[in-house]
């Protein structure tokens, strides 16, 4: 991931540094097709900041003026549009559960999964934003599927959380809480419950099972051997982008 948007997505991920530059890359990425006929003058009201903190977040990530900034967003948009259709082209549904499947350690049910991942892209449907929490390495999987389902609408929020630091705002959306082993949950035990017990449309992604807390568990096999354990993580975000695309967007 190396575009144009991908940078503003990481500026608008930043959890350390709450500033102007992030506040605007936030609004980027909620309102991506309206900014571009968009006046600087406007888009700096809609941001709450001035068009003097308007350019230099454009110079900060490469660009001399506001111009130059949309033309070239647009440009790497319109790119990485033309890899997603062709990636999907070439994706079905069936051959991502197979491959899913054909990692898993035991008897995996295959079906109930299909039904948690169709079930999470009705909520996508309904909410059209997406927060996800959890440790700082299965976030940073997350790239791809970010831009990706950025560009269809759907803006992805990464609160990558440090030991009983769970980020408890009061945001809208769906709340996905990604543990591939569980072991987030065990330590950070008190702010995981709060946060179920504080938003609706509350999804766990891990291998553990928690029905009582959370609003859609899905379910991700144990696997043969743990170091394929983010490679079945990755196959379920390809699954859940490429059935949104194929419900939602390719239209």
């Amino acid at each position: 991931m190396n575009t144009v948007l991908s940078l503003i997505i990481m500026m608008s991920q930043n959890t350390i540094r709450k500033d102007n530059m992030n506040s605007i890359a936030c609004y980027i990425i909620e309102h991506l097709y309206e900014i571009e006929t968009m006046s600087i003058k406007n888009f700096a009201e809609n941001c709450f900041v001035s068009t003097t903190s308007i350019l230099k977040f454009c110079q900060l990530i490469g660009f001399e003026s506001y111009t130059e900034f949309k033309k070239n967003l647009f440009t790497s948009i319109d790119t990485r549009k033309e890899q997603l259709i062709e990636k999907c082209s070439h994706l079905n549904e069936k051959q991502l559960l197979e491959k899913i499947s054909l990692f898993s350690k035991e008897n995996f049910d295959i079906q109930i999964l299909n039904e948690q991942i169709n079930h999470f892209i009705e909520l996508i449907k309904q909410e059209k934003k997406i927060h996800f929490y959890g440790a700082v390495f299965p976030l940073g999987l997350l790239e791809s599927f970010s831009e990706d389902m950025t560009i269809m609408g759907v803006p992805i929020y990464v609160h990558q959380t440090p030991y009983n630091q769970i980020d408890l705002q009061p945001n809208l959306g769906i709340h996905v809480i990604v543990t591939l082993t569980g072991r987030f949950i065990e330590l950070n035990k008190e702010g995981y419950l709060e946060l179920c017990y504080a938003h609706d449309n509350v999804v766990l992604l891990s291998q553990m099972k928690d029905d009582h807390n959370t609003d859609l568990n899905i379910h991700i096999p144990y696997t043969i051997n743990s170091d394929y354990d983010d490679i079945v993580y990755i196959l379920i975000l390809d699954l859940i982008k490429y059935l949104y695309y194929k419900k939602n967007w390719s239209q």
